[in-house]
């Protein structure tokens, strides 16, 4: 992937995370985020956020969108999965069911890698 685009998705989801948990329709599963809007967030992010930093130890694009999505389609802190996934070397299925262990953890895992595809096949 071009380092653009990395860019361009980290930008992206970033305000993705920065947001999330933030919900109007308490009603919705799991929210749509399109390019356009996770973009529209991003700008209105204020200045002093390290982006690239929300990003640091993922090994692919598709792994830090699934954690998330996973984060929040699960409700838990986003720094909280990604602990479990980057700093403890675990699946996303794993890191679920020890953050929310009420989760049903594979079904979630792949929810939220079907929604990391949708949304890096949309930016491209």
């Amino acid at each position: 992937m071009a380092v653009g685009k990395t860019t361009a998705i980290t930008a992206a989801i970033v305000g993705a995370v920065m947001l999330a948990g933030v919900r109007s329709d308490v009603n919705s599963r799991a929210e749509s985020t399109t390019p356009l809007g996770i973009s529209q967030a991003v700008k209105r992010l204020s200045g002093g956020v390290a982006r690239n930093s929300v990003a640091e130890g993922f090994q692919t694009a598709e792994d830090f969108a699934a954690t998330l999505h996973a984060s929040r389609n699960i409700r838990v802190p986003f720094t909280a999965l990604k602990h479990q996934v980057v700093d403890e070397s675990q699946t996303l299925a794993t890191a679920i069911h020890a953050v929310k262990p009420t989760a049903d953890a594979s079904l979630e895992a792949d929810l939220a890698r079907s929604e990391a595809r949708a949304d890096l096949e949309a930016i491209k």
